[in-house]
């Protein structure tokens, strides 16, 4: 029999397992398209901006005006 502490920690890592799969485009569908009111319209760039900061569109807007191509 599985004890509580158990199948909380199996449900945590299928989430997390399940969390990995979603693409960036789905995950950060409302901050890419928050990006794109500002005018960025790089995808990939915005991709690689949110993924850096976690999601976080002020950082991601920080990083895309003081990194633009990178």
């Amino acid at each position: 029999m599985v004890d509580g502490f158990d199948l909380f920690v199996c449900l945590r890592e299928q989430g997390q397992t399940r969390g990995a799969a979603v693409p960036p485009e789905e995950l950060y569908a409302t901050q890419l398209s928050q990006l794109q009111e500002m005018g960025f319209f790089d995808t990939q760039e915005n991709i690689r901006a949110l993924t850096a900061t976690a999601g976080n569109v002020h950082a991601a807007v920080e990083r895309l005006l003081g990194n633009p191509g990178q």
